[in-house]
């Protein structure tokens, strides 16, 4: 009977130390600091958020007008090369020997190739009569109609003639106001005397040039230049070249004095 009573005070002892670490496992429990957000982990999946739909603005945009191409300008002392359509320029020359290419190796190394081959794509008039004066070339220039340049190179003949100086500006004039009116917006160049004599011409050429818009180049100084004639009896594309017509080099410079010239 003493035993049976001692057991079942033993397994009460048990029951109530069970009781009271439950108990003390609960509250400690329920006194636990939370897992820091940085260290917790869960199992749980997350849903991904969808980007909201963009809201169209009631303001339709604008679109930006676009800035209109300048028109061209030449630059100081330069006369403008106007272009016609696919920028072709209608170029006239009218001129005697040195126009014609004489006495250079080669024709396309003449000063009115290298000016075109420059300015290009040309469509070339032509008007180039060796040893003759103004009055034979302007006779025979058909002036085309919607010029973007034209080259005037004429008087040297009409030094050595001597044309006087009065009937040779009345006539250069003449062939100035053709071009104009049929090109009045053409680029004009009008180069002086292949010569050293020939200072009255050259100031006459330059003072008609100018009033109608056009620029005056002046010869007198390539001329003088040794180095831009000869040698004589040299080969050319003209036949053997003589001392007085400029050589490839002559020619070079002269072109390049007509470019200086030109905004193109």
């Amino acid at each position: 009977m003493r035993q049976r009573v001692a057991w079942l005070i033993g397994a009460g002892i048990v029951l109530v130390a069970i009781g009271v670490a439950v108990l003390l496992v609960m509250t400690a429990g329920s006194r636990a600091e939370p897992s820091s957000p940085a260290t917790a982990t869960s199992s749980a999946s997350v849903t991904p958020t969808r980007s909201a739909t963009p809201t169209r603005s009631a303001t339709p945009t604008r679109t930006p007008t676009p800035t209109a191409t300048p028109t061209p300008t030449a630059r100081p002392g330069t006369a403008l090369v106007t272009r016609g359509e696919g920028g072709t320029v209608r170029m006239l020359v009218a001129g005697d020997s040195l126009a014609a290419g004489f006495f250079a190796s080669q024709k396309d190394r003449g000063f009115t190739s290298l000016v075109a081959d420059a300015v290009g794509p040309v469509e070339m008039t032509t008007a180039a009569q060796a040893h003759q004066t103004l009055t034979t070339v302007a006779a025979i220039t058909d002036v085309p109609d919607d010029l973007g340049l034209a080259v005037i190179e004429l008087g040297t003949n009409d030094v050595g003639l001597p044309t006087p100086v009065a009937d040779f500006e009345q006539q250069y004039v003449g062939l100035l106001d053709r071009i104009r009116a049929s090109s009045p917006k053409a680029a004009l160049v009008c180069l002086g005397t292949w010569t050293s004599d020939g200072a009255a011409y050259d100031e006459a050429i330059a003072r008609t040039c100018a009033a109608r818009g056009g620029v005056y180049v002046g010869l007198a100084d390539a001329f003088s230049t040794s180095a831009y004639h000869g040698p004589e009896g040299r080969d050319s594309f003209a036949g053997t070249g003589d001392y007085f017509h400029p050589n490839d080099t002559g020619h070079r410079a002269i072109a390049d004095g007509v470019l200086k010239a030109l905004t193109y």
